[in-house]
């Protein structure tokens, strides 16, 4: 299928100019439907309504644009994708995709809409003028995952996904591709083209009879249309069609045809009648149309031309003649084949790159997924150990905390054979001081390596709704301090045994600081309740030691 178009009508280019002029309110109104909203400049807007009816005006007017890479990011990618497209529709060779590239960032491919489609064609166009097959291939089938709708576009992208299926001699995959953009345009005018795909895959396959069944189906659909071009396209296909079934007299009745439309300075189509000519022994003939024209040919037809003059020497038992064409021959053969090595050396490269591009991010996906795995492990690991240590360490210092109070509960013990032999009561007395003073702190470090200290710092910062949904640990909390803290609260018995185990317990919270909050949700007891149960504590206990447990803050 052709993807280019070019007008004639010069006159459209003032046209467009003048509707520049008119003013941007109107063109936003008129070319709304054409325009991404975010894009202001209205050159652009005008280009983009110009390029399918007449693209060179629309490349004059974006070629008019001064300092594009000034314009917002938007304009920016619709600028880069508009002036490839026009540049390709007006047969200006792509020999670079950096302009394009700008767009293909822009628009993504993640999400379907047309101008993304649009970006990743043109790229896969620009590959493809660039000898990449197989990259052309890539973004041609990107171009289609994001095509949003069905329409005459998505045909061309399949009809250029079949060339280059064609190119890589991939004829079944290439068919499909046709049928493909057949199915969309069927019952159309632009079915011409997938026919004419089909039936040149038909052709290449040795599938002579299919062949001319697409050919003929393509030349009706031309005749109905009276595009006088394409006729005479299509006549010189079933031409060559039928040359390859060895029907020369049918291939001659439409090579003629060609002939009669496109003239004899059709160069290909001369050369095509000399062929036939020859096999239907029409030497005379076939010498003419070989002749014609000889100057234009390129290596290619004129390998073909030395070839058929030899053919024809040779009829003639011309010898001599016979070996110049022959010698002619195989010099530009060799030129030809170092030509055809040198393509299939370059799509042999390009499939290669892109097989170890595909190889590449395929490495680089399982070892970004095999580093995530392993990092993720490694962080359980890391987790378990930690809780681990800290847990084993919480255990040791907890098991040292009990040696040093037995240690403590020996050496009250101790203290107390002293007094009944000792004279010295105010040595004793402090000495007593000191080993009550270590017992609270080693009855604190207990406490802290227990989950209860935990909870009791978020009792401190509860709120009344969250003191509420606490209840429930109060019985555990108030075993697990009683436990922490049995020394203390036995020597503070021994000593006072009016002291009741509230009050022991209430002695407790005040030697931990707690707040009379806390105080009272652990004792279940008002604050009137606590403030009469520590004057009675007062009565009971030494004025030293009350005014150290109630007194003095311990951090």
């Amino acid at each position: 299928m052709k993807t280019r178009c070019c007008c004639s009508k010069r006159y459209l280019l003032v046209f467009s100019i003048l509707l520049v002029s008119v003013g941007s309110i109107f063109m936003s109104v008129s070319l709304s439907s054409c325009s991404s909203p975010s894009v202001k400049n209205p050159l652009l807007l005008c280009a983009d309504s110009l390029m399918e009816t007449c693209p060179d005006s629309a490349l004059s007017i974006l070629e008019s644009i001064t300092y594009p890479q000034k314009m917002p990011r938007a304009d920016r990618a619709l600028y880069a994708l508009l002036l490839t497209q026009a540049r390709h529709k007006n047969y200006i060779a792509l020999e670079d995709d950096s302009l394009i590239k700008s767009a293909v960032d822009y628009y993504g491919d993640k999400k379907k809409s047309l101008r993304a489609a649009k970006a990743h064609y043109y790229w896969g166009a620009t590959y493809s003028e660039m000898g990449y097959t197989s990259f052309a291939v890539e973004e041609y089938l990107t171009a289609i995952r994001l095509m949003p709708v069905r329409d005459e576009f998505l045909a061309m992208i399949y009809d250029n996904l079949a060339e280059c299926y064609e190119r890589d001699e991939l004829f079944d995959i290439a068919i499909g591709a046709y049928r493909q953009a057949y199915q969309i345009l069927r019952g159309g005018s632009q079915q011409i083209y997938p026919l004419r795909g089909i039936a040149r895959m038909c052709l290449l396959q040795n599938k002579k009879d299919s062949a001319l069944v697409y050919y003929q189906q393509a030349l009706d659909c031309a005749l109905v249309e009276q595009d006088s071009s394409l006729i005479g396209a299509l006549y010189h296909d079933l031409a060559m069609a039928y040359n390859e079934k060895k029907d020369y007299i049918q291939a001659d009745k439409y090579v003629s045809k060609a002939i009669m439309i496109q003239g004899q300075d059709a160069v290909n189509v001369c050369l095509s009648k000399a062929q036939i000519m020859l096999n239907l022994n029409k030497l005379d003939s076939a010498s003419y149309f070989y002749s014609k024209n000889v100057d234009q040919l390129d290596i290619y037809g004129k390998a073909v031309y030395y070839d058929g003059m030899y053919q024809i020497a040779k009829k003639r038992g011309e010898w001599k003649t016979a070996t110049e064409n022959i010698d002619a021959y195989k010099i530009l053969y060799d030129s030809i084949q170092f030509i055809t090595d040198n393509e299939e050396l370059n799509r042999l490269m390009d499939k290669h790159q892109l097989e170890e591009h595909k190889r590449l991010l395929s490495e680089h996906t399982k070892m970004l997924i095999f580093s995530l795995i392993t990092a993720f492990f490694l962080l359980m690991i890391i987790c378990v150990f930690c809780f681990m240590w800290n847990d084993r360490k919480r255990k040791k210092r907890f098991i040292a905390l009990q040696r040093e109070l037995t240690q403590k509960r020996v050496d009250t013990m101790l203290l107390k054979e002293e007094e009944t032999s000792e004279s010295n009561k105010e040595d004793l007395y402090k000495k007593r001081s000191e080993l009550t003073e270590q017992q609270i702190q080693l009855c604190i470090s207990v406490l802290k390596t227990t989950d209860c200290y935990d909870q009791l710092e978020a009792l401190e910062k509860a709120t009344p709704k969250q003191l509420l949904a606490m209840r429930s640990l109060r019985r555990d909390i108030r075993s697990t301090i009683s436990s922490a803290f049995v020394d203390v609260m036995m020597n503070l018995k021994e000593r006072y045994p009016a002291l009741t185990g509230d009050d022991l317990f209430y002695c407790v919270l005040s030697l931990l600081c707690c707040s009379k909050t806390v105080m009272m949700e652990l004792m279940d007891a008002t604050s009137d309740a606590l403030k009469t149960r520590k004057n009675r504590i007062k009565n009971k206990m030494d004025t030293q030691i009350f005014d150290r447990v109630f007194g003095v803050d311990i951090q």
